[in-house]
């Protein structure tokens, strides 16, 4: 797994967010269809209550593993203004990679922010979360997306 080595992990402290989300159970061959149809819906509610969208969209990931029901997934878009239906996210201290191209990577990500964490004496503290710089239907070839792979954690 020597292609591990290529990939970067940082520390950052990523400051609190008002999350406007839909968290739901997805199974994992409907993932592409929920982002569609919740990340439409998030962003027809921003669109028709004129909020301000602070960061680009996420996804955290509330469980680590898939179960009969799915994986639990929270798709959020960060804003500005607190209303009914948003709430506050604290993710503290992280460990970031930035991607650049597909998303097929992003397990490989994963693994090295685990890896580098228990060699470290770090342990990871809530949902680990994607956000996505690019927009997968503005760019012109998988290339060009940029998404950012954080893992919460702390010191053992």
């Amino acid at each position: 797994m020597s292609y591990l080595d290529d990939i970067d992990v940082e520390f950052v402290e990523v400051p609190m967010m008002c999350l406007l989300s839909v968290r739901k159970m997805v199974q994992a061959d409907q993932f592409s269809h929920e982002y569609g149809i919740c990340f439409g819906n998030l962003s027809g509610r921003i669109r028709k209550e004129n909020l301000t969208i602070a960061n680009p969209p996420m996804v955290l990931f509330h469980s680590n593993e898939f179960s009969p029901f799915g994986l639990d997934t929270e798709f959020a878009v960060p804003i500005e203004e607190f209303v009914t239906g948003t709430r506050d996210f604290r993710a503290g201290l992280c460990l970031k990679t930035v991607v650049k191209g597909s998303y097929s990577i992003l397990p490989s990500v994963y693994a090295k922010q685990t890896k580098w964490a228990e060699q470290n004496r770090y342990e990871c503290t809530g949902a680990l979360f994607e956000m996505y710089v690019t927009d997968p239907s503005q760019v012109t070839a998988e290339e060009e997306l940029i998404t950012e792979v954080y893992y919460p954690i702390r010191k053992r």
